[in-house]
């Protein structure tokens, strides 16, 4: 049985759309790295800024004191950016993730139709070959009667 041309276009695409899937799928796990690395971070700097927090020394002279304060301050003001990038990273990752979905959606459509297409072919080659056979019978059963 051999493909029609339409059957071949949508074989073609995919093949096109599963690399494409390959390729976002791979772009997501980078993301999604990425978001684990953005949230260790986070985590450590309210590690750090916890414990400058918590830190009970009461002899501090006033110049080491206005440096820690600074410190800390420049500590918060860090882990707040990184809690705000994070935030945005997630969103970017979820508008892939659905980006991904609607592409394998697509794919799985894609191929639904081209096994309907093949099934279609498939059973008008049977009808054909059917109605062959029956022609050939016929003719076989004429000649056995003259």
């Amino acid at each position: 049985m051999t493909k029609t041309a339409m059957q071949r276009s949508l074989d073609l695409m995919i093949t096109v759309r599963e690399r494409e899937l390959e390729r976002r799928v791979a772009d997501l796990a980078r993301k999604q790295a990425l978001g684990a690395r953005y949230l260790g971070n986070v985590q450590r700097l309210e590690q750090l800024a916890q414990q400058l927090g918590s830190s009970t020394d009461t002899v501090l002279d006033a110049g080491l004191a206005a440096n820690r304060a600074a410190y800390q301050q420049g500590v918060q003001a860090l882990t707040e950016t990184h809690r705000q990038e994070l935030a945005l990273h997630e969103a970017d990752t979820a508008h892939t993730r659905h980006g991904v979905q609607h592409l394998a959606r697509r794919q799985q459509v894609l191929g639904q139709v081209l096994d309907r297409s093949l099934a279609q072919s498939q059973a008008e080659q049977q009808r054909r070959e059917q109605k062959s056979q029956d022609a050939m019978a016929g003719q076989a059963w004429l000649r056995g009667q003259a």
